[in-house]
């Protein structure tokens, strides 16, 4: 049986195979790659108020465009999942902070009412959850999960890995007021403290701390985004391989404040854009000639055509 969850965990798609037998054993046992995506990341506006070492951002920021998405533009999108129907997670936050956008409670709250099948979560760094903002949330609670973005639980480790604005105790404070004000008015409300495991922080102890308070906490391998974190390996524990069994390129769309659609996350200098959802369409982006070959290239092993993939690395440390 675990062969076959193995192979089941697998992404297929028609032309990746030129042996029919290898073909359709592949089209049999796993998973098609859709025909849209299965979840959708929408950066509503540009900006982090962190400057976190494992994250690009601080360098990207400056030689990137900034802005905020058009309400307009926000609705088409929604719209278009609406229709499709088939988006089990949307995220309206992509390389940035949630919070700093003002109506973002608001637009998730447009999302449920358009999209009710769908989980809407959002990743914040928990600096900007003032008493107002969690009361705003808890009072009619639009998300799913809520994950918060904490590198340790040591003040000095904290603040020298996420730099920027972040304070370690009004982040405390922040995270504290959430969980009593989730338990007395939004228990539905998932609450998870993440970070990313590097030799700065003590992942294992600030994991111990949170589940002790009942919060689920969790931390992530450090990756090398594409190869645009320069600080990857003074970051990180152990060794590291090509991330070749990433499937963010095949199941998920990324779609920055200005419409074009990024092949991943981890694209914070639009190396690859597959297209601009605003002058067409999400399916017609995800669907093009252009985004197929990449996929059917990536599931042949062959990356000669993307230098995103080819150097994306992740920590072997688990």
């Amino acid at each position: 049986m675990s062969i076959i969850r193995k192979w089941q965990r697998n992404f297929y798609m028609s032309g990746v195979d030129d042996r029919w037998w290898a073909d359709q054993i592949k089209r049999t046992v796993c998973r098609p790659v859709p025909a849209f995506p299965r979840m959708v990341q929408i950066q509503t506006r540009t900006g982090c108020n962190a400057a976190c070492l494992f994250c690009p951002h601080p360098d990207a920021y400056p030689k990137l465009p900034k802005g905020e998405m058009t309400d307009a533009l926000f609705e088409k999108i929604v719209d278009e999942i609406a229709l499709h129907n088939a988006t089990k997670r949307i995220s309206p936050y992509l390389m940035n902070e949630p919070f700093l956008d003002k109506s973002i409670l608001d637009r998730a709250r447009h999302i449920r009412e358009r999209v009710p099948r769908a989980r809407i979560v959002l990743t914040t760094n928990g600096s900007l959850l003032t008493e107002a903002v969690v009361d705003n949330l808890v009072q009619d609670n639009p998300l799913r999960a809520l994950y918060i973005s904490m590198q340790g639980i040591e003040k000095a480790a904290y603040e020298a890995s996420m730099r920027g604005a972040m304070v370690f105790e009004k982040t405390m404070e922040n995270v504290e007021r959430l969980i009593e004000k989730r338990d007395r008015h939004a228990p539905d409300l998932k609450i998870v403290v993440t970070m990313i495991k590097t030799n700065r922080i003590d992942a294992d102890k600030a994991v111990a701390h949170w589940r002790s308070r009942g919060i689920e906490s969790k931390y992530t391998k450090l990756e090398n985004r594409g190869g645009n974190n320069a600080a990857f390996e003074a970051l990180n524990t152990g060794d590291k391989r090509v991330f070749r069994d990433c499937v963010r390129l095949l199941k998920n769309a990324y779609i920055l404040f200005n419409g074009d659609m990024v092949l991943c996350c981890t694209d914070y200098y639009k190396t690859m854009v597959l297209g601009n959802v605003a002058s067409t369409s999400i399916s017609d982006v995800w669907n093009s000639e252009y985004a197929q070959s990449i996929r059917r290239d990536f599931l042949r092993g062959d990356l000669d055509a993307n230098p995103l993939c080819a150097a994306c690395y992740v920590s072997t440390i688990s």
